[in-house]
């Protein structure tokens, strides 16, 4: 029944509400500047009333519930634009500096130094005699090689410290999630749907903990029951339960309020870069790298990863891949064309096969077809000619038989004067190195193998210009860059010959292989290639800065929208601080009514 002292409790809910409403109002205010606060509002509804004659009386005011303006359905869309930014951004700041190794300006570069490189040769050409020029071209060799093997571990370096900012950015994913498992234990501990009693400051804590993940990895996020309160705002969703964050396609990284950790390991990796391992329930690793593509672990998984163990081969590694493919190309085609320039001996570099092996199932690119064995005596004179032919079955062993072999080679029906009379091949198992060598050294013979199309003086690297086989470990023979005046720039070994000199700057204009394995032969000119390789550096990177500035757009855009909904707006807030001091002032007013009331009953009965 109502009477003075139900007015009066009437009254003191209205007080006690508005007191809240102005806590909650204080509170948004003072976290105004933190965008990752969801600014909050009291919900509340009329007391039960009570029956009065033929009359239902209220009684005051029922505080629902202190909810936060969230809305889950915006805040993904934002963490989704932000994991794609970031994933821009970290693959774009990458891609900027590996351009840098590619410069495109005249007089500095790779390009410049092959110009300069053909050049020497051009000008021996014009002059084979003279020492000074030879130096010049050992010089421009050096420089020419440096620079690739500079190029080549400048982009190493870039693809380590991708790896190494993977390990920083791995642990901070575990201290992140392991939080966000955290606060879901305790968020079971703290909420009650059925009243709709809300943590809503953990709620907060872990918006932002989730946003910084997602930029971070990526991944799904799953959020069951999610329940809308249109008394708060309509167009809003919160209050969940049943939490899962999903990265990599399928591991679920937090699962409620369990935590499964990732590992690196980079001890069984050639190339000593990181690999992520995801730890399920029964404690054993699974290598989830390759699927790690969303945010800026993806980003630098796909800038560094090797292709390990047939895993993707990322952006900088397959520079890596151009650049080795470039050199070898350019090691081969050179050591092709300067084993044809006689000497006293012919050697190749240690080889990986048997000698009776097919070259057709090796990893080296030897070709079907023939090359000439050629032998001068000490004036140049051409004294014999063996042709050898190369086909689907030929093994090392067949060459060198047939090299040995007692042939007719001049045709004129003489056994004593016939290559094998001069020269004789060597090949073993232990060694693994191809020799033709002078059977009577002392009396000065040269010898030249001629190509004609199978690759064998440059596969195998005979009487080699360049040493080494990619753009690691390219260098200029040990004997020219020692001494430059044993570069031998003829054919034969005779005055005025320099017709090796001139092959050599007439390779720039001819189409070379380039491959990675023999298997996927691709013929470019050396300066197109290079062009290429460079050019894709450029065009990755400038793909990469318009994807960035799209990316960037979408995600200032939809934060817009974000800060929109949930976000202080400081002139609403000292609006509502006024209404709220407002009624807290008429329900204090109420109260001393009432007790004055109270004051005339109590004199009444005096």
């Amino acid at each position: 029944m109502g009477g003075i002292l139900s007015s009066l409790n009437t009254s003191y809910t209205g007080l006690q509400a508005h007191q809240l409403m102005v806590d909650v109002t204080g509170n948004n205010i003072s976290n105004a500047s933190n965008e990752f606060y969801s600014r909050q509002r009291v919900i509340a509804k009329p007391e039960k009333p009570i029956p009065y004659q033929d009359k239902n009386i209220g009684r005051g005011v029922e505080v629902e519930s202190v909810q936060r303006i969230h809305d889950e359905f915006v805040f993904s869309r934002y963490l989704k634009a932000a994991q794609e930014h970031e994933f821009s951004q970290t693959e774009f700041s990458n891609l900027r500096e590996a351009s840098a190794y590619f410069p495109d300006v005249d007089g500095v570069g790779i390009y410049n130094d092959l110009e300069e490189y053909f050049n020497a040769w051009k000008d021996l050409a014009k002059n084979p005699k003279d020492p000074a020029q030879k130096l010049v071209l050992a010089k421009n060799t050096e420089v020419l090689a440096n620079n690739i093997k500079d190029t080549r571990s400048k982009l190493a370096t870039l693809q380590q410290k991708a790896s190494e900012e993977l390990e920083s950015t791995i642990k901070e994913v575990n201290n992140l999630g392991s939080q966000i498992a955290q606060i879901n234990q305790r968020l079971k501990e703290m909420e009650d749907a059925k009243i709709l009693k809300q943590a809503n400051e953990l709620r907060d804590r872990r918006d932002e903990l989730e946003f910084r993940l997602k930029e971070l990895i990526g991944g799904n996020i799953s959020k069951n029951h999610l329940k809308k309160n249109s008394l708060n705002d309509n167009k809003t969703a919160d209050f969940d339960d049943e939490y899962i964050l999903n990265i990599g396609h399928g591991f679920n990284i937090v699962d409620g309020s369990i935590f499964h950790p990732l590992v690196l390991e980079k001890e069984n990796n050639a190339e000593y870069l990181n690999r992520v391992y995801f730890r399920g329930y029964d404690f054993k690793d699974v290598d989830i790298t390759d699927k790690l593509d969303q945010g800026k672990v993806g980003a630098l998984i796909g800038l560094y990863n090797t292709g390990y163990e047939g895993t993707k081969t990322g952006k900088l590694q397959n520079y890596i891949n151009l650049l080795d493919s470039f050199a070898k190309g350019f090691i081969e085609a050179t050591n092709a064309i300067y084993a044809q320039s006689a000497s006293h001996q012919i050697e190749s570099t240690q080889l990986e096969f048997e000698n009776n092996e097919a070259f057709k199932d090796t990893n080296y690119n030897i070709k079907n077809g023939t090359f000439d064995l050629i032998a001068y005596n000490t004036d140049g004179k051409e004294i014999a000619k063996k042709t050898i032919t190369i086909n689907d079955i030929t093994t090392m062993k067949d060459v060198v038989n047939a090299i040995n072999a007692n042939t007719d080679d001049n045709n004129d029906n003489n056994a004593t004067n016939d290559f094998d009379d001069y020269f004789q091949a060597y090949f073993d198992n232990d060694s693994k190195k191809f020799t033709i060598q002078a059977k009577e050294p002392s009396k000065g013979f040269y010898v030249s193998l001629k190509d004609n199309g199978t690759n064998f003086t440059g596969a195998l690297g005979l009487n080699t210009f360049f040493d080494g086989n990619n753009a690691q470990n390219i260098r200029l023979n040990t004997k020219y860059k020692n001494d430059p005046t044993y570069i031998r720039p003829w054919l034969a070994p005779i005055s005025g010959n320099f017709d090796v000199a001139n092959m050599m700057q007439q390779l720039q204009y001819e189409k070379v292989d380039f491959y990675d394995n023999k298997f996927n032969i691709g013929q470019m000119k050396l300066s197109e290639f290079y062009q290429y390789v460079s050019g894709k550096v450029a065009n990755d990177t400038e793909k990469s800065q318009r994807t960035l500035d799209t990316k960037k757009s979408v995600f200032e855009a939809i934060k817009k929208e974000q800060l929109a909904i949930s976000q202080v707006s400081i002139d609403e807030e000292m609006v509502n601080l006024i209404k709220f001091q407002g009624g807290y002032a008429a329900n204090a007013k109420v109260i001393t009514t009432i007790d004055r009331m109270i004051d005339t009953l109590l004199g009444i009965k005096q």
